[in-house]
């Protein structure tokens, strides 16, 4: 494998984390970088093969007493490890440590943000508009989904694109035909990278809805897809190595402070990319000395509530892929006019069978996801006293979202009205955490009031960039991932020749 013991003190690139941000900002660097440059990517985890993460997941779920827990043991990492959580005590934030990031643990549904996302201060009256806009993403959204080899449906899409996906889209399921049918222009097939046709490094999906940790290896991870950007020569990777700061002087970042194999060393370099998550990043730049009024608040992500539309007549669980349906309906303007949270509302093919003789798949499950508007209160904080566990506090999230889940039940028997339905089931027992960490170090124009410029560098020092979903002004209701990588790809693509 590409990766290295005995790392050089010096580089012209050092990069943080193996996750998607780092990957695909490295894909768009080398194409960039003269043959003899050199980069360093420093990974605070160690590198688990995906066989022996099935294997792990296999052996701990066969344990008596143990089942059930595979997703928490084989593929997360959760609060008491890595940080200390503060306010909500139900709240939990799930990232994987790790080669390759949160590819490893994630269900890889990959709808793009719509125009509208970007652009919600102007248009409604609340959040915060990003600095760019969806066309400066859009070409950035083509190269990355041809990378995952997407598949997604055929057009007309709910958001503006030049080209088909990748791949065909996954099957419905009777009910989603049903829908889809019924809601031609609102309600698509799920964009997802769990592959529909095999690629050289991945299987077809088989739908069995283990997409935490997939057992045929049929989702997008950057250990079956995006390797080649580690084993190109020019690239050392250093494992198990925790970067603890920036080095700053005469204005410009010099290079990265780190701990590996129990002693502290620096790497210098011309261009510094962190690439952790929105919990890692601001924590790296705050114990670097690079505080900043805004600097680690404004955390928040998306909120969901699941429920179950119970059938008269018509079959669930025939679809090809986990989660096989999208609903836009309440993904509109209107709903953000009336100052109430857009959502996003997923279909899936998997989940709780009914208990009636004959009637097993007569059901349909289906996720509300909601968008959640940055406050200062949320926030991330590094504590000298406990450096290795910085605070992540989550007061609440705002009356903006709340009134759209007040409002679920009545607006998903609306959308369910073109099926049979005999009765919907919420369940707001259920946790509502889509496991996204999102906005601690925003992107914008005004560098009093944002840590990155559009281009993802850091207001102060011009030869460091913040990577991630941590940029994000805001998010929508859609998933993070796709966009970020996006903006990665992107922040690559805007570098000049005097930046690296």
């Amino acid at each position: 494998m590409p990766f290295t013991s005995q790392p050089a003190n010096s580089y012209d690139v050092a990069i943080v984390g193996t996750g998607f941000s780092s990957s695909f900002f490295l894909l768009g660097l080398l194409k960039k970088l003269p043959e003899h440059a050199r980069v360093i990517v420093l990974e605070r985890g160690g590198w688990i093969e995906h066989s022996k993460r099935v294997e792990a997941a296999r052996l701990l779920d066969g344990e008596p007493g143990r089942a059930g827990r595979v997703q928490v043991a084989a593929a997360m990492t959760l609060s008491d490890k890595y940080y200390r959580p503060s306010g909500d005590p139900h709240k939990a934030w799930r990232f994987t440590v790790g080669f390759g990031g949160g590819s490893n643990c994630w269900w890889s549904n990959v709808p793009r943000f719509l125009p509208a996302d970007f652009e919600t201060k102007s248009r409604f009256g609340i959040g915060r508009d990003w600095p760019i806009g969806y066309n400066d993403v859009a070409p950035y959204y083509d190269t990355v989904e041809a990378a995952m080899s997407l598949a997604g449906p055929s057009a007309p899409w709910p958001y503006p694109r030049s080209t088909p996906y990748p791949q065909p889209a996954h099957r419905f399921n009777d009910a989603e035909r049903l829908l889809k049918a019924a809601y031609p222009a609102s309600f698509f097939a799920v964009p997802t990278a769990r592959a529909r046709v095999a690629t050289p490094g991945r299987n077809v999906c088989c739908g069995n809805g283990v997409c935490h940790l997939c057992p045929v290896d049929a989702k997008f991870t950057i250990q079956n897809g995006l390797m080649s950007v580690y084993k190109d020569p020019r690239v050392d990777v250093l494992l198990e190595a925790e970067v603890i700061g920036v080095e700053t002087a005469a204005g410009a970042a010099r290079g990265l402070r780190y701990v590996f194999g129990g002693a502290e060393r620096t790497a210098s370099a011309d261009l510094i990319a962190l690439g952790s998550n929105a919990l890692f990043n601001p924590v790296i730049l705050q114990r670097s000395g690079i505080n900043h009024s805004r600097l680690g608040k404004g955390l928040h992500e998306q909120v969901a509530l699941n429920a179950d539309v119970y059938l008269d007549g018509v079959n669930g669980f025939n679809g090809s892929t986990s989660v096989t349906g999208h609903s836009y309906l309440l993904y509109d303007d209107e709903e953000r006019r009336r100052q109430m949270a857009a959502c996003l509302l997923e279909t899936h093919n998997v989940g709780a069978l009914r208990t009636e003789r004959g009637r097993w798949q007569q059901v349909l499950p289906v996720r509300m996801i909601f968008d959640v508007l940055p406050e200062e209160q949320n926030y991330v904080a590094f504590d000298p006293s406990a450096p290795d566990r910085p605070v992540m506090h989550y007061a609440a999230h705002s009356d903006y979202t709340e009134k759209a889940i007040a409002r679920a039940a009545e607006d998903l028997a609306k959308i369910m009205s073109p099926l049979p339905v005999e009765r919907i089931v919420l369940h707001p027992e259920v946790e509502r955490s889509e496991a996204h960490i999102i906005g601690t170090t925003p992107m914008g124009n005004d560098p009093l009031t944002s840590i990155v410029d559009r281009d993802s560098r850091h207001h102060q020092f011009r030869n460091l960039l913040v990577l991630g979903s941590g940029t994000f002004p805001q998010g929508g209701p859609s998933n993070p991932t796709l966009t970020l990588s996006a903006l990665a790809l992107r922040a690559a693509d805007r570098l000049t020749g005097s930046s690296h």
